[in-house]
């Protein structure tokens, strides 16, 4: 008889052991998942775009009118680091107003895009800070988009010039915004 309660009383401890790796290994995955859903969401809180969450969808087509995300570019990381425009490892969201070989030109302090005009160059920033800003006209380069927001005081490529297709990081669709 020793032998039996010995064995009924492992049992309850298995069953427990049993249900405790089940609700490990739950947590696991969904806590996988949730970093997987959680590297596609990005949070815009400028007034460049409507605020709220985008997703973010790495590897799709770019075209004119598509919103893209892509980090800071190099030659404006310390000025937005100086003046603390974005958080460190922000990635900006604009949309494309030009592709490879589309015309533009942001002379006059005016960009426009294959003949259209798409609004003012800034030459300051909301603070009246002076910003860099793109100046000429010409054949956008193979491999390079201008990205550019209607809102007037953005920070774009009216500021930082065209960005390397390798810098996007994908395409962006709005999930909720106000």
């Amino acid at each position: 008889m020793t032998s039996v309660a010995i064995t009924a009383s492992r049992q309850p401890r298995l069953v427990m052991a049993r249900a405790l790796a089940l609700c490990l290994a739950a947590a696991a995955l969904l806590s996988a998942l949730a970093c997987r859903v959680a590297s596609h969401l990005l949070w815009n809180w400028t007034p460049s775009l409507p605020l709220g969450i985008y997703w973010l969808s790495p590897g799709r087509p770019v075209a004119v009118g598509t919103l893209v995300a892509f980090p800071v570019p190099p030659g404006v990381q310390d000025l937005v680091r100086e003046r603390k425009y974005l958080p460190r490892r922000a990635l900006l969201i604009k949309p494309v107003v030009a592709l490879s070989n589309d015309r533009v030109c942001t002379d006059g302090g005016t960009l426009v895009v294959n003949g259209s005009v798409l609004g003012a160059v800034p030459t300051e920033d909301s603070a009246q800070r002076p910003l860099p800003h793109a100046a000429g006209c010409g054949l956008l380069p193979e491999g390079q988009v201008f990205l550019a927001s209607r809102y007037p005081k953005s920070f774009d490529s009216r500021t930082f010039g065209p960005v390397s297709l390798t810098q996007i990081r994908g395409t962006v669709t709005p999930l909720w915004t106000y």
